[in-house]
């Protein structure tokens, strides 16, 4: 009876446990995969007008990247004024939310569509700095990415092409772009917490951990 009673109330500690972020900068950085999403409509005040459409959103934690997180999914509230976000398309992502009253939102509009490499880690193919100016960028890397990023270029003449898919970033071959070069997760998360997440008054030492590649 003893033993019976301690594992229901394991049970029920795990059951009511709350799945809370864990992070110095308030931002909880991940690799995700979409399990769940959805539009919905949120209750607001009548002296509020949304300007955005709401949607609610489930991924599966693949990598920690800054901050911790205790569970091995996370659900969190996501706001557009452009309507369906656009990471929402992409099988693997690298997103950044935060905890305002016991509720996890995305922050708004920032993400990166992330790749396997054949190390084993995560990285972003081409350049990423196009929305963060102010950052100033260290040079590309060189990734072998698994399986292989490669799109067809067939529809473009030569000069469009490269410009489209510019080297050394991308390998032009038999009427294909082939990524050869990108940034891991590590650096992206420092690229946004140097930029857009420092705007938002989100800042921290960078996290210490080395990041598997």
């Amino acid at each position: 009876m003893r033993i019976l009673f301690t594992t229901l109330m394991l049970i029920s500690l795990n059951v009511f446990a709350t799945a809370s972020i864990k992070s110095e900068s308030g931002i909880f950085a991940f690799v995700g995969e979409q399990v769940d999403f959805y539009q919905f409509e949120p209750t607001v005040s009548d002296d509020v007008i949304l300007m955005d459409e709401a949607f609610k959103a489930k991924y599966k934690i693949l990598e920690q990247v800054h901050g911790e997180f205790n569970s091995d999914v996370i659900s969190f509230e996501v706001y557009d004024h452009y309507g369906t976000p656009a990471f929402s398309r992409y099988k693997y992502v690298l997103l950044f939310v935060s905890e305002h009253d016991g509720k996890i939102y995305h922050e708004k509009y920032q993400f990166f569509d992330v790749y396997k490499t054949k190390s084993g880690g995560w990285a972003y193919c081409g350049t990423p700095f196009e929305y963060e100016e102010a950052v100033k960028p260290k040079p590309l890397e060189n990734i072998e990415f698994s399986p292989r990023i490669e799109y067809s270029t067939v529809m473009y003449n030569e000069a469009y092409a490269k410009e489209v898919f510019p080297e050394p970033a991308f390998e032009h071959a038999n009427g294909k772009a082939i990524c050869r070069q990108g940034v891991y997760v590590d650096e992206l998360f420092r690229i946004k917490q140097a930029g857009v997440l420092k705007n938002r008054g989100h800042s921290a030492k960078p996290a210490s951990k080395t990041l598997s590649r």
